[in-house]
């Protein structure tokens, strides 16, 4: 099974880089974002609005950037790999993929709002405790995405599903991010902010199980 999934990530990125218009418009949509924030406020001195627009960037990039993995698969590339891939491997490559994907947009999307729009006094340690959020919360878009998307498919009308199934169930997800990144800001310190880090690690890790389980049934349809 390693090697199919090995084989699987392979493949993705190959068809991915084929296309790369559809990469370059996704990191073009988190850099216009980010420019547009940038002439309209030029810089923002609420921490709490700058974590907030940040993270409202991420979500639509990652929703850009996942939303539409399945639907945009060819019938004949699926019937191929029905035949010839277990379910279990091919939802654990499109899973480890889109987190791959995810770590980079977020990183990219990060790197760039903190160049326009100042960090928001992150230094240190708190430096450090903000990235872990950031990458466990696109860990989790990833995941979570990833099973909304394989849903959706099954609909003839997918990227709409995808929205209306995935901003209900992202909420949570968003909240536990928002707690976490705004204590960060607040200074307060990992032994009492560190509870909703853990709790962004289950959550990813949950999604990933869920979708190793429930995938086969997508499969058979």
């Amino acid at each position: 099974m390693i090697a199919h999934v090995r084989y699987l990530i392979a493949l993705e990125a190959r068809l991915e880089f084929r296309q790369k218009h559809t990469l370059a418009g996704i990191a073009l949509f988190a850099l216009a974002a980010v420019y547009l924030c940038y002439q309209q406020f030029q810089r923002i001195d609420s921490q709490y609005v700058w974590n907030a627009v940040l993270w409202l960037i991420v979500l639509f990039t990652a929703f850009n950037a996942i939303g539409k993995g399945f639907q945009n698969q060819a019938r004949g590339q699926r019937l191929y790999l029905y035949w010839n891939v277990a379910p279990q491997a091919y939802i654990v490559a499109r899973i480890v993929y889109n987190m791959l994907l995810m770590m980079a947009l977020g990183g990219f999307t990060f790197i760039v709002f903190t160049l326009f729009l100042g960090d928001a006094g992150l230094a240190g340690p708190r430096w450090w405790m903000y990235v872990a959020g950031l990458a466990l919360g696109n860990l989790g878009f990833a995941s979570l995405l990833t099973l909304i998307s394989a849903i959706a498919a099954q609909s003839s009308n997918g990227v709409g599903l995808t929205a209306v199934l995935g901003l209900p169930i992202v909420l949570p997800l968003i909240l536990i991010l928002n707690r976490y990144t705004t204590g960060v800001l607040d200074g307060v310190p990992l032994a009492e902010n560190g509870l909703n880090l853990l709790f962004l690690a289950v959550l990813a890790v949950a999604l990933c199980i869920l979708s190793y389980l429930l995938f086969p049934y997508l499969w058979r349809d």
